[in-house]
């Protein structure tokens, strides 16, 4: 950008001032050139004069039009602060004409300067905000408890999140501790022992994140594999069990899960979440003849409190 193209586009609405030399007649004179104009830009302050000695001239800060013909060729300089804007009309279209594309020329130059209708466009010049405060990276430890499939147990949790914006995705993997039932046959036979279930998940979750107060309050829809292992041990009283059911199962779940975190110095965060699992199917683990069964919940409820370090 030129030191006149800048200063037209600062000033937003110039002062224009115009003069014509050595044009014939009163149609090609300066009051025409700046009547041509105002015509186009009824806004704009357009002010006919002559650089004749003596005559008024433009104040500072104005810009000024020169249309004048010297040695058989017709010349457009508009000068304003700065380097000049110079060109060269057409020769052999009368006087008339040059006035006519001298004023096209001067509109079309206001016109990419965005002078004088409005003011000009100016892009923020605040920094842009870099990738690592749009972005977090962190990971957490928790504890808790959990329905297992014997009963309530506690629950140990390591996970990792990713959030963009308000965008969350999340990574964890579950430990339900083991928990334990005791299972006799029934005759006629005999035996007695004790089942013993444990469970784990791995998920994946993507939901939403918004500040609230000191940190982030986040809901997820949770898609995870759930893994449930039971296993027998005899009473050293009675016989050993025998004729088992099948000692682990696979199951797809989905879920939804609401936590809380608050963030602290030093990158740490603490915090507390809530989810609620849905496994379609429903699988029951026992010994044939026996009087107690190990199943699989539908529906789950976990609850957990958490730390964790935000390494973004």
């Amino acid at each position: 950008m030129t030191p006149l193209v800048l200063a037209l586009a600062l000033g937003g609405a110039p002062e224009l001032w115009v003069a014509t030399q050595g044009l014939d007649g009163s149609a090609c004179d300066s009051a025409a050139l700046a009547a041509r104009l105002h015509a186009q830009r009824p806004g704009a302050s357009v002010h006919a004069w002559s650089p004749a000695a003596g005559a008024e001239a433009p104040p500072a800060g104005a810009v000024t039009v020169r249309l004048a013909a010297e040695g058989g060729v017709t010349r457009l300089e508009i000068a304003g602060a700065g380097s000049p804007i110079r060109r060269t009309l057409p020769a052999g279209d009368g006087c008339e004409r040059d006035v006519e594309i001298a004023a096209l020329i001067v509109d079309g130059a206001l016109d990419e300067l965005r002078a004088p209708g409005a003011s000009p466009t100016v892009d923020s010049l605040a920094p842009p905000v870099p990738l690592r405060k749009k972005m977090q990276v962190g990971v957490a430890v928790g504890a808790g408890v959990e329905q297992g499939p014997i009963n309530v147990v506690a629950a140990l949790d390591v996970g990792a999140m990713v959030r963009y914006r308000w965008i969350e995705l999340t990574l964890d993997y579950d430990l339900g501790l083991p928990a334990s039932t005791g299972v006799s046959v029934a005759p006629p036979e005999k035996g007695s022992g004790t089942l013993t279930a444990s469970a784990q998940t791995a998920e994946i979750g993507l939901g939403l994140a918004r500040r609230l107060g000191p940190g982030p309050l986040s809901a997820d829809l949770l898609l995870g594999l759930s893994f449930t292992s039971v296993s027998t041990s005899n009473s050293p009283t009675t016989p050993g069990l025998f004729q088992q059911a099948p000692r682990s199962a696979t199951e797809l779940y989905t879920g939804l899960r609401l936590g809380y975190v608050v963030e602290l110095p030093l990158g740490l965060f603490a915090g507390a979440r809530v989810e609620e699992r849905l496994a379609p199917e429903h699988v029951t683990f026992g010994v044939v003849g026996g009087d107690s069964t190990v199943s699989s919940w539908t529906w789950s409820l976990q609850a957990l409190g958490l730390v964790g370090f935000r390494f973004l």
